[in-house]
Order: structure tokens, then C-alpha cells, then sequence
């Protein structure tokens, strides 16, 4: 394994807080939709004829159309906390296979002796980390140092 020099560029802490927005818009928009079906079926209740057909239509409209935006901004939402996950487990990745690089250039010509009769064993791999859930979104690991 060659270690990858370089650090990932990831906002890790803006991914989290711009998918928090996002969920957070969800639930307003959400609120919302249900604010204006509610006046909807007040405003339909005594309304009839082919106007309070044209209108009750629209209403249908309307709510799809806020179903399909909240489920777009909660998508996004997770798909910015999937992007916070792999981001930080490649850079994890590489600050480990740093670390090991780090283990095997300062081995002395004793200490590759010795591993050849007793082996040498390398830290474990960094866990995969779990991905941040809704409506906090809160960081479920951090980088890696060793």
C-alpha cells in the first residue's frame, strides 16, 4: 500500500450544516403544505360548481408538488451526509496507509529480522463509519490521527 500524500479537500462540518438546512427547509415546506391544505378544505367546504372544481384540482397539484420538493430536500440532505461519510473514511484511509508507510521506513534492519521469525502485525484498519442521520445530522466519527 502507497500512502496518498496528499489530505482530501472536503468541508466536512459545512456538508453537515448545509444538509441540516436542507432537512430543516423540508419540514417548513412540509408545515406548509399542510397549513394550505387545511385552508383549502375550509375554503371547499361550502364551495361548489365548476370553479370549486378548477380549485380543488389546483390544490391537488399544488400538494404533489410539495411532496415531490420536500422529498428532493430530504434526498439532498442525505446525499450530502453519504458524501460527509465517504469523504471521511477515504481520508481516513490515507492518513492510515500514511501511518504504515511511516511503520516501515523507520524499521531497523533488527526489527526486519525479528518480523520475518514473529511476523509483523500493522494497527487495524480505521472502522467504517456510520452514516449521519436526520434531523441533527450529527458527525458519527472524526479523522483519524496517529
Amino acid at each position: 500500500m502507497q500512502a496518498d500524500k496528499t489530505d482530501l479537500k472536503f468541508d466536512y462540518q459545512g456538508a453537515l450544516n448545509l444538509a441540516r438546512q436542507l432537512n430543516n427547509l423540508a419540514d417548513q415546506l412540509a408545515q406548509a403544505a399542510t397549513t394550505r391544505q387545511g385552508l383549502a378544505d375550509v375554503a371547499l367546504k361550502d364551495f361548489i360548481g365548476a370553479y370549486a372544481d378548477q380549485f380543488r384540482s389546483r390544490v391537488s397539484v399544488e400538494q404533489a408538488n410539495f411532496k415531490a420538493v420536500v422529498q428532493g430536500l430530504r434526498n439532498d440532505a442525505m446525499d450530502l451526509s453519504t458524501m460527509w461519510k465517504h469523504a471521511m473514511e477515504d481520508e481516513n484511509r490515507r492518513l492510515y496507509a500514511r501511518h504504515v508507510d511511516d511503520m516501515k521506513n523507520n524499521r531497523s534492519v533488527l526489527d526486519s529480522i525479528g518480523d520475518w521469525f514473529t511476523g509483523f502485525h500493522y494497527p487495524p484498519e480505521p472502522a467504517p463509519v456510520p452514516l449521519p442521520q436526520p434531523p441533527a445530522f450529527t458527525p458519527t466519527a472524526q479523522l483519524v490521527h496517529y
